[in-house]
């Protein structure tokens, strides 16, 4: 044990003990809820949950501890809900929403560390009247947990 210890060592490998990125520097994230910036109510509590979610699970971080390395705020800018597909008659039953998410990492001195911009896409269903709002949460739900898979990836590969 103690001679592959020397030999990781010598030969410039370094035994990492803190989870996070830039060394270890920042290794636990408060993540408050996102700025919303649309009319679209609510829509910033999916997209918190599912970046809280995904940070999580990386293991990257501990989330909203006390005295946390960093912070990330994040900015819902836009959403945009457009007809996706007509019936026959005109009618339309699929519509396509649009998010677009800025995203900014701080020290937690207030130091700005980095920016990203992230969009995604989702198509819901809005035929039947009675389920078209549920169906556009849902849609919400699922785009905004793949725009945080994206977002926790570029992070792994990044650092």
């Amino acid at each position: 044990m103690g001679l592959t210890l020397l030999l990781a060592s010598s030969c410039g490998y370094q035994l990492v003990s803190e989870k996070g990125i830039y060394g270890g520097q920042i290794s636990s994230v408060h993540v408050p809820i996102f700025k919303n910036a649309t009319f679209e109510p609510h829509a910033s509590l999916y997209v918190t949950d599912a970046f809280t979610k995904e940070l999580v699970s990386t293991g990257l971080f501990k989330i909203n501890k006390e005295d946390s390395d960093g912070y990330i705020e994040g900015t819902i800018k836009r959403i945009i809900i457009t007809p996706s597909t007509m019936s026959s008659v005109g009618v339309v039953v699929e519509k396509n929403i649009w998010v677009d998410v800025d995203l900014s990492l701080f020290r937690n001195n207030g130091a700005f560390v980095k920016k990203w911009s992230l969009y995604e896409s989702e198509i819901y269903r809005t035929d039947d009247l009675n389920s078209e709002d549920y169906n556009k949460r849902d849609a919400l739900t699922r785009l905004s947990e793949r725009m945080a898979r994206k977002f926790s990836s570029v992070l792994l590969m990044e650092y």
